[in-house]
This record gives structure tokens, C-alpha cells and sequence, in this order.
């Protein structure tokens, strides 16, 4: 598999020097304590955003709208361009770096996922500024990920502290359960396909490694540059091959539907996996010729596996925000935020003594369900959503554990 480095790579090198984190502010300044909000407000993420802003404002009401003796607001900052489809890392940089520059700034709510918190997380942690990530799964943010030795998270925190904590599993959680899944099936040889991003980049080194320690044997991975015209001869190199499964690695584009179509002509009954990144994509398109088995695995629950008080956050983010916020990112939005107001109320002002406080944490009960907290900033367990492509669209089918 051969690597190089992208825009969003090299940004990732220097975003741990942007800035002089000595003038930065370590305490709040005066009563009122503010939480920077990063996420879509366009594209194919932009109803999760909603949700998750839904979510962060209800547990903020919920709570009276203070805590540590501060007046808590919450201030949201999009991390796309507008109009654009995904996120950016210079729009997610300067998100990060407008919050540690406020001196009202107690935390970070951000990223939603694909690797964004591997662009806002220098920047907050050389600040000492909590940050917390409803759903954002990239390994190398709390450990090095197999198959990329140099991506030490070490490298995202300049401090030399821990800052950061998510509430869904690693990526390499769901590589080993996604590969289990087809060890299962009797899958022998596997395909993979891989986007020029650090999320789809990272989790295929992640497949790859994995598979050639447990199986299925891997063929050499292939990367899709996003140019619908090399589809084709892509999938020609795939076939080659002769897997008997293929799994996409990355986030929905503009070629995911011609992608499907050809393996679905070269490879013909073989079948397809994916991540969460398949299912970000508008549910109002269908993709209408792909594989007779399309399944794509995310760490995000749906509705209907949350407990009675997450379906309960999910209505009312629909009543609050609109029936598009009516997602299940609005449990996980409300539980970030819920967290993020008892370390305040642990560690008052001082931001780093916040952080510290967080990431002490271990054994909640939540909206999301009851989960652990490790001081890594991961969280234990390994309950991931399947879902399966009928007549075009994602359709959620049982979990996974």
C-alpha cells in the first residue's frame, strides 16, 4: 500500500505549531464560561450536526444552564465551508483556534467524525482545553493504530496531557469486528478500497494489518483518488485479485453509486463492507445498481438501541430543532455536553484541572447507555450498528458486538 502526503497530512505535521499556546488563556476570565460547538452546518453531514447541537443544548438546559459556579453558554462554529460537502481542516484549525484564543472558553465539543479531531485536537490540547468527541472513531487519536507505527497520538499533544476523550469505540474496534463478520462467512481473500483522506487511509492500513494477522488473506489495497473516470480500471485491478469480499474504506462521494455498479459487473456475488463513512451520504438518493450484499458498520446506535432517556433526547431535538435533528447524534451531543458540564463542575475554571477532570471519569449511565471511560480518553466496549443496502437505501439490521 503505498502512502503520501495529503493537504489534510501535512496540516496534521504543523498544526501543533500554530500559534503561541504561552498567551493563551489557562482560566476562565469572569462568570460566564463558553462551549465552542464544531460541527457540519452543510453537506451530507449537516442533519448529524443539528442533532448534536440539538443534543448539547438540551443538556445545557437540562442543567440550568450552569456549572462549577459558572454561567455556561454554547457557541457553534461550522466545520465546513458554506456550501461545501465535509468537513475542512483549515475551517476545523481555525474553529479550534478561535475557542483556546476566548478567554471564556471552558471546552470543546467536536469533532463528529472521519478524523476532524485530528485537526482541532493540537490546538486544544496545547491549550489544556477539554475536548470531547461525540462520534469520532479515528484510531490514532488515543493510540497508534496498526499498519501506521508513525501516527503516535503523541504527535496531536503538544502539552505532553491527555485532553481528549470520545464516547464511541475506536476504529480498530470495528476493523476487528467487521473482519470477524466475515471470518464467519467463510470469507478467504479480501479486497480494499481506500479514499486519499486520513480516515480512509488510516482505517484500510488498520484492515490490512489485521487481516494479515487474523484473516482473511488481504490483497493489495487500492486508492480511489476521487475521479469517477478511474473507476473502472480500479475495480479491474480489484477483480484481478479474485476476492471473495471487497470493503470500502472512506466516505461517501459523488462516485460511491458508479463504484457499487462496477463491482457489482466485475464481481458479481461478491460481496461489498463498509464503515460509517458509506452511510454519510443523503438518504434522499438512493443508489440504485449495486452488489446483492452491501453492509456498512458504525459505532453510532440507532434509536431504537438507546435506552428509554435517549429516545426521549431524540424527540425532543426534533421538537427543539426540527424533525431532521431527530437523530440519534442528539444522544450523543447530550451526553458530550453532559459531561463536559460535571468536569466543569470538578475542575471550575481552570481549564486544564477540567480536562483532568473529564478524562478521571470512568463508570456513567447515559442517554447513549451505561459505558467506561478509560483515561486514555477511549471508551471500553465494542457494541457497533449493522447495517445492510435494500431497494438503495441503508436499513439497519441488528448489532453487532
Amino acid at each position: 500500500m503505498a502512502w503520501k502526503l495529503t493537504p489534510l497530512l501535512a496540516l496534521l505535521f504543523f498544526a501543533g505549531c500554530l500559534g503561541d499556546a504561552s498567551n493563551e488563556p489557562r482560566r476562565v476570565k469572569g462568570d460566564t464560561a463558553t462551549v465552542y460547538v464544531s460541527v457540519p452546518r452543510t453537506g451530507v453531514g449537516a442533519p448529524a450536526g443539528r442533532a448534536v447541537e440539538a443534543g448539547a443544548t438540551l443538556a445545557l438546559e437540562d442543567a440550568g444552564g450552569r456549572a462549577g459556579g459558572l454561567k455556561i453558554r454554547l457557541r457553534t462554529l461550522s466545520s465546513t465551508e458554506p456550501g461545501g460537502q465535509v468537513w475542512k481542516p483549515d475551517v476545523v484549525n481555525s474553529n479550534a483556534d478561535q475557542a483556546v484564543r476566548d478567554p471564556h472558553a471552558i471546552a470543546y465539543l467536536g469533532e463528529l467524525g472521519f478524523g476532524g479531531s485530528a485537526v482541532s485536537m493540537p490546538v486544544t490540547n496545547a491549550a489544556r482545553l477539554l475536548q470531547v468527541a461525540p462520534t469520532d472513531g479515528l484510531t490514532s487519536l488515543t493510540q497508534i493504530p496498526p499498519g501506521r507505527p508513525r501516527s503516535d497520538p503523541i504527535r496531536l499533544r503538544p502539552s505532553g496531557e491527555r485532553n481528549f476523550v470520545r464516547l464511541v469505540p475506536n476504529d480498530l474496534l470495528l476493523t476487528e469486528v467487521l473482519l470477524e463478520l466475515m471470518r464467519e462467512r467463510g470469507t478467504e481473500r479480501l479486497a480494499v478500497i481506500f479514499d486519499q483522506e486520513v480516515y480512509g487511509r488510516e482505517l484500510a492500513a488498520q484492515i490490512v494489518a489485521r487481516a494479515r494477522r487474523d484473516g482473511p488473506d488481504p490483497l493489495e489495497a487500492e486508492e480511489y483518488r476521487g475521479k469517477v473516470d478511474e473507476i473502472p480500471d480500479l475495480v479491474d485491478r480489484i477483480a484481478a485479485g479474485n476476492p471473495g469480499a471487497v470493503v470500502i474504506a472512506g466516505v461517501a462521494s459523488p462516485g460511491t453509486g458508479r463504484m457499487l455498479a462496477a463491482i457489482d459487473t466485475r464481481l458479481p456475488g461478491v460481496p461489498v463492507y463498509a464503515t460509517s463513512g458509506m452511510l454519510e451520504r443523503d438518504p434522499r438518493t438512493p443508489i440504485p445498481d449495486a452488489p446483492l450484499s452491501v453492509e456498512a458498520l458504525t459505532p453510532v446506535l440507532p434509536a431504537r438501541e438507546l435506552p428509554p432517556a435517549g429516545r426521549d433526547v431524540i424527540r425532543r431535538a426534533g421538537e427543539l430543532a426540527g424533525a431532521e435533528a431527530a437523530r440519534p447524534e442528539a444522544a450523543y451531543g447530550y451526553e458530550a455536553m453532559r459531561l463536559i458540564l460535571d468536569a466543569v463542575g470538578k475542575g471550575g475554571r481552570d481549564r486544564a484541572r477540567v480536562a483532568a477532570a473529564a478524562l478521571a471519569m470512568r463508570d456513567r449511565r447515559s442517554p447513549i447507555g451505561p459505558y467506561r471511560l478509560r483515561g486514555t480518553g477511549d471508551v471500553e466496549g465494542q457494541r457497533f450498528a449493522l447495517y445492510a443496502l435494500q431497494n438503495g437505501r441503508f436499513r439497519f439490521v441488528r448489532i453487532e458486538d
